[in-house]
């Protein structure tokens, strides 16, 4: 037993964690403490006569304030219960606030029953919209939004209608297009479309919309605001025709909450750098053929507003209005389609008014719940909307607003703690409920008085929550109080023993206790979870457990004497505890020791020590992840290392790859020397391939994976020179193929991936020398259930590429190392670079796979890569051949490189190739060039040291030559700004160094291309 009688288990227990023992709890936890600290609460002497007495106020106080800082910061997360809460009761207090007058300044168009009962279902032919649309405009509103999306022709010819002048004539589908687009580039329209936070392949390269141009107006101290609209990433729109006619646009999202209530729209969102109004905010900026400049407003801590006109708009930091509704449902005016077609239509209905026209017919509108209960159709959306802006009927909640509940649950929760220790429950039931009865009046009053909206639920919840929790623990304190005086007896030790004992089993960290000695008198239970029965450990010495390489730091530390600060704390030391099934065999467990001496009386001498007691916490999995992390990072320094590397080779081998080639240009076929430059050529390009393994461990690319099938790459490398090699080199190995012939394809790169099976088969040949077999195989695999292998492998649906050998296999302690570079039990350069598996384990990577290898010494290796399958079927493009004449011409070219060497080899090159060439050291110098002088097409090195890149180049050279075409070169892998220098317009990237055809190709590829648009 390790409490003595007189400490009890929970002195004992916190004295042992100092940490987890805050003073603000130790009035509770320590009554005996109070006279010692000078708190209010009376001492045993006192207690024997005014009985049993509450905790203090101070701490009461402090417990309430730690509990409703808990619950703040879990509010402030919004959980689930949280959020619902809240949005039902400002829902309630929104709903049911008195309803401002309506603005009269919106009127609903719907297609509804009764228009599609009359003129057809929807789709209707084009001619009839015109007509409709053209009807609406006469009436004289202010601006007419479309809530429906035109995206492809017209697939009707109607027959003529005598309702209709613009319709009278029938026409083909074209004509009725034709028509439309005329209607609508006559009146202030607004066309809808809707934005895709994912690219699907839409019409969003034929869209014609308009970004706004947003002023922003910031707080003092340059500060950026955190306003940020969503970003989409696809778009689908309106015919080119309608969107070119249309003076106007805006997108029709808008998604309910998470409780499928809806309560916001966006009113903005950024597409490709542009920012994009909402269809009711479009509405509202257009007015007949002027359109109002939008500016956004953000201060520090503050609400965030935007702001036109007269009108200045509230949004959260999505870019977000709150829309207000009703109890009673749409107070809007709605007008039926068909009665606009009829001429039944007064023209003081509409003149001066924003209309909005969408489908209402059942089956086609889709529909909403709102806070009311009532359903709204997504055409009233966007109209309420534009009502609430109108007549500024605002709901003002924001971040703010979250922040004043918290305090106000502070506030109360001082209150609460003041009360209860100095109440009764009946009296603090009273004013708990007086106190949330105020807190919801006076959140209905400052919504009914100032529109802003703040939630009672979380100021009440800690009310009433921290009333009763610390309701309960004032008794609890009561009775645990009272019951502390009878522990004088030898039956309440024994039962204090009983309950120690099932608190130590709950642990899952090894208790241990040692004699003066050193030999262990106690262990607890959860040391059974490592295999060792605890009784078989009693009486052994302590240091028997630890590894030996850790006993020397462990003898004075682990069997400590000494008390307090003082005493051992968290001390990393390795035992040799009999592994659990995800150790390997013989691996010695981390653990953290923490101990102190114990005495017999206070303060300590030698002659009371009694021992030591401390916990060992398992710390091995962190310490695995740990190395982990290490090797992570070892990793990407040696990748950055390599980039650096790569580049630098690149800009020198491009000399060895270059000039041989314009060299053998001028030397006939037969002469001696041409076999000798071949050779300095072919030497060159090795080693450039050595640099792209390079570039492949950095993993600076950018993926550009297409859907492949495996086995073509398995039987494409069987036909390649490099295996024909691998067979000739190795004629004692035997090479088998097991694949699966429905096997799903993969996204990935045909060229890497072969030369993964590159790497791995040239492993596996070198790992037997006398000869064997080797098997290339793939296989479908699903995974129900996560593997923990050589890494841990997620659940899911995977294409499996093994290759397996029968070899030496891996030793076990360099089995986590295989994939570092240079690291190999092979020499260096006599049978590979030592890039290989690094280049198998990026490769992997940027293929989003994973590995596991089973490997034994003297019994085989198996690699298995799992690569997730994919079911596009899209096949990558191919190219034919080009020949010298394909790549020749006599256009103006500006070379750009900050190294003199290689602006020689390109001007040798292009001048070779018929082209007019000049060349300037750097960007500032090809800026001072382009402002007096034209050229038909820049060669850009994207690295440039010093002064300005590739890609800031670029951008200043199309303010002075909109337009100009340009051709990137680089000695990197290409890389995010690469990718941003092709967004602008640049026509290709090739990367050095340079051959003929290459630097040919993509010049004149980028010469003969046309712009678009």
């Amino acid at each position: 037993m390790f409490p003595t009688p007189k400490t009890g288990v929970w002195k004992w227990w916190f004295a042992s964690r100092p940490c987890v023992f805050p003073a603000v709890l130790k009035p509770i936890f320590h009554p005996d403490a109070n006279r010692q600290e000078g708190n209010d609460l009376p001492s045993n002497d006192e207690n024997k006569a005014v009985g049993v007495v509450g905790p203090s106020a101070r701490a009461m106080i402090a417990a309430s304030m730690l509990l409703a800082a808990a619950w703040s910061c879990a509010y402030l997360f919004s959980p689930g219960f949280f959020e619902s809460c809240q949005w039902k009761l400002t829902d309630l207090i929104a709903t049911y606030a008195p309803q401002p007058a309506l603005s009269e300044g919106v009127v609903v168009v719907e297609l509804d029953d009764r228009s599609m009962e009359a003129r057809g279902q929807w789709p209707w032919p084009r001619s009839l919209v015109a007509d409709l649309l053209e009807k609406i405009a006469g009436l004289g509103p202010r601006s007419i939004a479309l809530d429906f999306i035109m995206a492809e022709p017209d697939r009707f010819s109607p027959a003529p209608s005598s309702s209709s002048p613009s319709s009278a004539s029938g026409g083909s589908s074209v004509e009725n297009d034709a028509a439309l687009a005329n209607v609508l580039s006559q009146g202030p329209f607004v066309l809808g479309y809707e934005f895709f936070s994912k690219e699907k392949g839409l019409n969003g390269s034929d869209c014609r919309f308009r970004p706004m141009e947003i002023f922003q107006v910031r707080s003092p101290r340059e500060w950026t605001g955190s306003v940020r609209p969503y970003e989409a990433r696809d778009v689908l729109c309106n015919l080119p025709e309608f969107s070119e006619a249309a003076p106007h646009s805006g997108f029709l999202n808008g998604s309910p909450d998470p409780d499928g209530v809806f309560r916001r729209l966006p009113l903005l969102i950024r597409y490709h750098g542009e920012s994009y109004p909402s269809l009711a905010l479009a509405a509202l900026l257009a007015e007949g053929e002027r359109t109002h400049n939008l500016v956004l407003k953000q201060r520090r801590g503050g609400r965030s507003h935007l702001m036109f006109g007269l009108h200045a708009i509230p949004i959260d930091d999505n870019a977000e209005m709150r829309i207000r509704f009703s109890e009673k449902g749409s107070q809007l005016t709605h007008i039926s389609a068909e009665n606009i077609l009829a001429g039944q239509v007064d023209e003081s209905e509409i003149r001066g008014r924003i209309v909005l026209v969408g489908l209402g017919a059942s089956g086609l509108a889709t529909m909403y719940r709102t806070p009311c209960g009532g359903a709204f159709t997504a055409l009233e959306m966007q109209a309420q909307a534009v009502e609430t802006v109108l007549s500024e009927s605002y709901v003002l909640r924001d971040r703010q607003s979250a922040h004043i509940e918290v305090f106000l649950a502070l506030v109360v929760a001082v209150l609460v703690g003041l009360g209860v220790a100095r109440l009764g429950f009946w009296t603090n039931a009273a004013a708990w409920a007086a106190a949330v009865m105020a807190l919801w009046g006076g959140s209905q009053t400052l919504f009914e008085s100032s529109q802003v909206l703040l939630s009672p639920f979380f100021p009440g919840a800690t009310v009433v929550g921290d009333g009763l929790v610390l309701m309960v623990f004032k008794y609890w304190f009561r009775q645990r109080h009272a019951h502390k005086r009878l522990e004088e007896t030898l039956v309440l030790v024994r039962n204090n023993q009983q309950k120690l004992d099932s608190i130590i089993k709950t642990i899952p960290d090894i208790v241990f206790r040692l004699d003066t000695s050193g030999r262990i008198t106690f262990i607890s239970p959860a040391l059974s979870k490592y295999a060792k029965d605890p009784e078989s450990l009693i009486g052994k010495p302590i240091l028997d457990l630890v590894c030996p390489e850790d006993r020397e730091k462990a003898y004075f530390h682990i069997n400590e004497r000494r008390t307090g600060p003082r005493a051992t704390s968290d001390l990393e030391l390795r035992l040799t505890l009999a592994p659990d099934e995800d150790s390997a065999e013989g691996e010695d467990r981390f653990f953290s020791i923490s101990a102190e001496g114990i005495y017999s009386k206070s303060p300590p001498d030698s002659q009371s020590f009694l021992g030591t007691q401390g916990i060992a916490r398992d710390i091995h999995q962190r310490k695995r992840l740990e190395v982990e992390l290490e090797h992570a990072r070892k990793m990407e320094a040696m990748g950055r290392l390599a980039a650096g590397i790569a580049h630098d080779l690149n800009n020198i081998l491009s000399g060895l790859v270059s000039y041989p080639e314009l060299l053998l240009l001028d030397i006939p076929e037969g002469d001696p020397m041409r076999a000798k430059i071949q050779t300095i050529q072919r030497a060159g390009q090795r080693a450039a391939d050595i640099v792209q393994d390079l570039l492949m461990i950095s993993r600076r690319s950018v993926k550009k994976h297409a859907p492949i099938q495996l086995n073509d790459v398995v039987k494409g490398y069987l036909e390649s020179p490099e295996f024909k090699r691998l067979e000739k080199c190795n004629p004692c190995i035997h090479f088998e193929t097991d694949l699966d012939q429905d096997l799903l394809k993969i996204k990935g790169s045909a060229v890497h991936m072969s030369k993964v099976l590159m790497n791995l088969s040239g492993n596996a040949a070198e790992a037997m020398p006398a000869g064997g077999n080797i098997v290339i195989g793939t296989s479908n695999q699903y995974l129900d259930t996560a593997i923990e292998g050589y890494e841990r492998i997620p659940e899911g649906e995977y294409v499996l590429l093994r290759v397996e050998d029968d070899g030496v296999g891996i030793p076990a302690n360099a089995l986590h190392r295989i994939f570092e570079p240079f690291f190999s039990k092979k020499r260096l350069g006599h049978s590979g670079s030592g890039l290989g598996m690094t280049v198998v384990w990026n490769t992997v990577k940027d293929h989003d796979g994973f590995l596991d290898i089973h490997s034994q010494e003297g019994r085989g290796s198996r690699f298995e890569i799992y690569l997730p399958a994919t079911r596009m079927q899209e096949a990558p493009k191919t190219e034919a051949d080009a020949v010298l004449e394909d790549y020749t011409g006599t256009e103006s070219i500006l070379v750009v490189d900050d190294i003199a060497e290689q602006r020689d080899i390109a001007a040798s090159m292009l001048k070779r190739l018929g082209y007019q060439v000049s060349a300037v050291p750097g960007g500032e110098a090809a800026l001072s060039f382009l402002q007096s002088q034209k050229v038909d097409l820049v060669l850009l090195d994207m690295v440039m040291h010093p002064g300005i890149d590739g890609l800031d180049t670029y951008r200043r050279i199309l303010l002075i030559r909109p337009g100009q075409k340009a051709v990137i070169a680089s000695g990197y892998a290409a890389n995010e700004r690469v990718q941003a220098m092709l967004d602008l317009g640049a026509g290709e990237y090739i990367r050095k160094p340079y051959t003929l055809e290459k630097i040919g190709l993509a010049i004149r590829r980028e010469l003969d291309r046309k712009r678009l648009g």
